[in-house]
């Protein structure tokens, strides 16, 4: 009996107490909650990516296309048109072959090119555009962006798709691509400004669909 008291002496003396086990655990759920926004925020970032290089291929293409055609990335179509048609006919010219690109973050990729519908596609294209005109304006934008003749302190706070408030993704004329955080470059939280571009939008017919 002796031994068995000395054993649980032993043992007592060994474990934690209620009040060390509550101080653990409420450091460990201390660390927890600091550790998740840096992990969402490494994967927001690698999305992010995922969708600029996906803007850019899409945007190389476009710029291919434009260059036999005299700089026009509509062709020989004068007229405003609809993302889908725009890259519906990059498609039938054999040019884009990869439904992948066109998608974004809240958007699913279409499972081949001849079924591109509308949601399947995350970019609004900015037209008629010529590869001539400002570099700064942009060519391809993330569709919650919206349409007007300004590319300054534009609301995205009530969008539903693609990076919502987050921000949003774009493709210019000269080629570079990029992801715009909200609330960036002079907008206010919720918005977005696009820099270079607002002072040369009356150059273009701005119709981003």
């Amino acid at each position: 009996m002796d031994k068995l008291f000395r054993r649980l002496r032993k043992l007592k003396a060994n474990s934690f107490t209620l009040v060390e086990l509550l101080v653990v655990i409420s450091i460990i759920g201390l660390l927890a909650g600091l550790a998740v926004p840096a992990i969402q925020g490494g994967l927001d970032k690698a999305k992010q990516q995922v969708d600029v290089s996906n803007i850019r291929q899409c945007g190389l293409i476009g710029f291919s296309y434009a260059n036999d055609n005299d700089g026009n990335y509509n062709g020989t179509n004068t007229n405003s048109i609809e993302s889908s048609v725009y890259f519906g006919n990059l498609v039938s010219q054999g040019l884009l072959n990869s439904t992948k690109i066109l998608a974004g973050n809240g958007y699913t990729a279409a499972s081949s090119t001849s079924n591109i519908q509308p949601a399947n596609i995350a970019w609004g294209y900015n037209n008629p555009l010529n590869t001539s005109d400002d570099a700064n304006l942009p060519l391809l934008i993330s569709k919650n962006f919206g349409s007007g003749n300004t590319f300054s302190n534009v609301s995205i706070a009530s969008a539903t798709v693609g990076w919502k408030s987050k921000g949003i993704v774009i493709y210019r004329v000269g080629n570079s691509a990029e992801f715009i955080k909200s609330g960036s470059s002079g907008a206010s939280p919720g918005s977005v400004s696009i820099s270079g571009a607002s002072s040369n939008a009356a150059s273009a017919s701005v119709k981003i669909n």
